[in-house]
């Protein structure tokens, strides 16, 4: 009962401390110029569907993205395809490639930056967003992928060595 309720209450803890960072480090009235947002749990996220499987990323893609749009945006959908879509195109990525630190490191930086362009292309299309390309490429996408790519190393060798764990009992059962 521990091991299924474990890898959920991981991402859900990841996916509050994104708020908490974004409110402790970055108020609204900062004079930084860059839009560093966390993407904690996407990395999770990723991370499951590049070492458990395919399915448990797209489950995981598809119900933190639905609390991500239920809890910060007005349109219901969004986060909801795309973070369930990048952890399915990750994951398929990730079939073709051994799966080391610098493979992984690289496919979420990868997944994280096709999540803000799918977030980017769907509020741009929504009129949400009137950020022009290049702001949002030097402004957001870059600080945000340097963020991301710190905590996936931080979180690489414990969480990869726990999903290895949970992989071994899926295949037991």
């Amino acid at each position: 009962m521990m091991k299924k309720v474990f890898l959920p209450f991981l991402i859900y803890l990841a996916f509050i401390s994104e708020s908490s960072l974004v409110q402790a480090f970055l108020p609204q009235d900062n004079s930084m110029d860059w839009q560093l947002v966390p993407r904690f749990s996407m990395v999770l996220i990723l991370f499951v569907a590049i070492y458990v499987n395919t399915t448990y990323g797209l489950l995981y893609g598809l119900a933190f993205g639905l609390l991500t749009d239920l809890l910060y945006t007005d349109i219901i959908g969004v986060y909801l395809f795309s973070m369930a879509a990048t952890a399915y195109i990750t994951s398929i990525f990730s079939r073709y490639l051994f799966g080391n630190l610098i493979v992984t490191l690289l496919l979420s930086v990868v997944g994280v930056s096709i999540l803000e362009f799918f977030v980017y292309g769907l509020n741009s299309l929504i009129g949400i967003s009137t950020q022009m390309l290049d702001v949002f490429l030097y402004k957001r996408l870059l600080p945000t992928l340097i963020l991301n790519g710190f905590f996936a190393i931080l979180i690489y060798y414990p969480f990869v060595k726990q999903l290895n764990q949970i992989k071994d009992t899926l295949k037991e059962n």
